[in-house]
C-alpha cells in the first residue's frame, strides 16, 4: 500500500508544468524529458531565459543579450552551437573559467530551428522556436 501511494504522489508530483511563459505541449512520447519538450513563446522576438539573460529569436545569428546591455553573437543562425552563461558572461565550453560552478549557470543550445536552455540555479528550461531573421 505505501508503494502505491508514493507511487501515485509521485506521478502527481511529476506532471506538474507550466511554470512561466511555457505552453503545455502534450508529451508525444518521443522525448521524456520535461525541459526539452517544454516550449515557450517569445515576447517581440526576445526569449526570456532569466532577468539577465535572453535570446534573439529574430537574429541571423545565435545571439544572446544580456542585462547590461551587451551582446553574445555566435555562428550564423541555424548553425549548432552551445554556450554557457556564468557570472553575467557568456562562455564556450573550451574556456570556462577556474572557479566555474553548474550549479550556478545556464546553459543555452542553439540548435538549427530551436533554441534550448536550461537554468541550473532554478532547475528548470524549454526551448524557444526560431523566429524568420530580420
Amino acid at each position: 500500500m505505501k508503494i502505491f501511494v508514493f507511487a501515485v504522489l509521485a506521478g502527481t508530483l511529476l506532471s506538474i508544468q507550466g511554470r512561466g511563459q511555457a505552453a503545455d505541449k502534450p508529451q508525444t512520447g518521443k522525448e521524456t524529458s520535461v525541459f526539452a519538450t517544454e516550449l515557450y513563446f517569445s515576447k517581440g522576438g526576445l526569449g526570456v531565459i532569466d532577468e539577465n539573460l535572453y535570446i534573439d529569436l529574430k537574429s541571423p545569428k545565435n545571439e544572446l543579450l544580456l542585462k547590461d546591455g551587451k551582446r553574445w553573437t555566435g555562428k550564423v543562425a541555424g548553425a549548432r552551437e552551445v554556450v554557457m552563461f556564468f557570472e553575467d558572461r557568456i562562455w564556450s565550453s573550451s574556456d570556462l573559467p577556474n572557479g566555474f560552478d553548474l550549479s550556478k549557470s545556464a546553459v543555452v543550445s542553439f540548435e538549427g530551428d530551436i533554441v534550448r536552455f536550461f537554468r541550473f540555479t532554478g532547475m528548470s528550461g524549454g526551448y524557444y522556436e526560431r523566429l524568420p531573421a530580420k
